[in-house]
């Protein structure tokens, strides 16, 4: 009987070393690494001062808090970066977090601000949900990145370039629409049509930001 019992928990213990350690539903086979770096991290939340800059990232979509992806609400983590360095959207996974929560967290880059110009992948910026959140010690600290290859999935179309001047022919739905790529237009969507105008300092380029409306 002892040997039947012994044999039984061998096993057991097989079975569970042959597991392929899938987190949250993605393994690590799944997500492939092209490269890593360090970088400076700091937190910033949704809200209307000059400070934060708004409640939407660079192309006019809600901003998502990493508390929000935490319980479920949302489907990534806001970050902003040097718009120089990645794409808009490119996922990230960040260490130290999916560390301290035991799962796989994931992070976009979808906003920038005129303090990370030139920064390049030195410092990042992620999303929570208010001031408090942002002092934490892992959001505000010395942060080990993976970049992770999406390639398989089809590519985001890219917006339409807004013309020069205070008007434009380009028909829009949102600010989004008026400010493609990495970098702010200084242009906002009304009436179906982009003008010149601002709503947050991610919608202004360069280290301009955004008062009363216009970038200055």
């Amino acid at each position: 009987m002892r040997s039947y019992i012994v044999g039984f928990v061998v096993a057991g213990l097989v079975f569970a070393c042959g597991s392929t350690g899938e987190v949250d539903g993605t393994t690590a086979d799944e997500l492939r690494v092209t490269e890593s770096f360090v970088s400076d991290g700091t937190g910033y939340y949704p809200d209307s001062s000059a400070m934060e800059g708004g409640f939407v990232d660079m192309r006019g979509k809600k901003l998502r808090t990493l508390q929000q992806f935490l319980n479920g609400d949302a489907e990534y983590v806001s970050v902003a970066m040097d718009p120089r360095v990645f794409r808009y959207g490119q996922r990230l996974r960040i260490r130290e977090f999916n560390t301290r929560y035991g799962r796989e967290i994931v992070f976009r880059v979808v906003d920038t601000g005129g303090a990370f110009r030139g920064r390049g992948r030195g410092r990042m910026d992620l999303c929570v949900q208010n001031r408090a959140a942002s002092l934490d010690r892992t959001v505000s600290g010395t942060l080990h990145v993976d970049v992770i290859d999406e390639s398989g999935d089809a590519p985001e179309p890219a917006p339409p370039q807004p013309s020069p001047g205070g008007t434009s022919d380009i028909t829009c739905s949102t600010d989004g629409d008026c400010n493609p790529g990495n970098d702010g237009s200084g242009k906002i969507c009304q009436n179906g049509a982009c003008v010149t105008g601002c709503h947050s300092n991610a919608q202004c380029p360069g280290s301009t930001r955004c008062s009363a409306g216009l970038c200055r």
